[in-house]
């Protein structure tokens, strides 16, 4: 992760983290809880790349690089982003530019017990991931990105029109 993207991870989750609190307090306006998730997916984004590259043997293994992306994964999916899947956010939100504009199929709400496993599913896979990463173990670390890729992509598949 070059410096630049280190700043964008850190600002985002600095602003998320500030927000949090003060958005759960509070009746979350559709735009906002939007703007949430879409900090979340974006970090995510950010951290899983260079994993999977690593995995794939298309970038070098830096088992340093690899532990701190992982374990990242691990917090911000902490985050919770379903939580920000509040009614009202099924569609775009007249007036809003950037975080008015969603990829959410209805789908999520419609089954959302299939959703809610998906998301567990997510959290499983990260969470093997960030252990699989603790132990230090090459093998296991690269194989723990195949399954939260599998667990990212089947959630996208299923919830995200794109």
């Amino acid at each position: 992760m070059n410096r630049n993207q280190i700043k964008t991870v850190a600002f985002v989750l600095l602003v998320l983290a500030a927000g949090t609190a003060t958005l759960a307090m509070a009746q979350m306006k559709p735009e906002d809880a939007i703007r949430a998730r879409q900090s979340i997916m974006r970090v995510m984004s950010l951290n899983v790349g260079p994993l999977a590259g690593m995995a794939q043997g298309k970038i070098p293994f830096n088992k340093d690089v690899f532990t701190a992306n992982a374990l990242r994964l691990e917090s911000i999916w902490a985050m919770n982003p379903p939580q920000y899947f509040i009614p009202g956010t099924d569609k775009p939100v007249p007036g809003s530019m950037i975080a008015g504009f969603t990829h959410a199929k209805p789908e999520i709400w419609s089954n959302a017990a299939k959703f809610k496993e998906a998301q567990d599913h997510a959290r499983e896979a990260i969470g093997k991931l960030a252990q699989a990463a603790r132990s230090g173990d090459e093998g296991a670390m690269k194989a723990a990105v195949g399954d939260v890729g599998k667990a990212c992509k089947g959630c996208h598949d299923d919830f995200q029109s794109k």
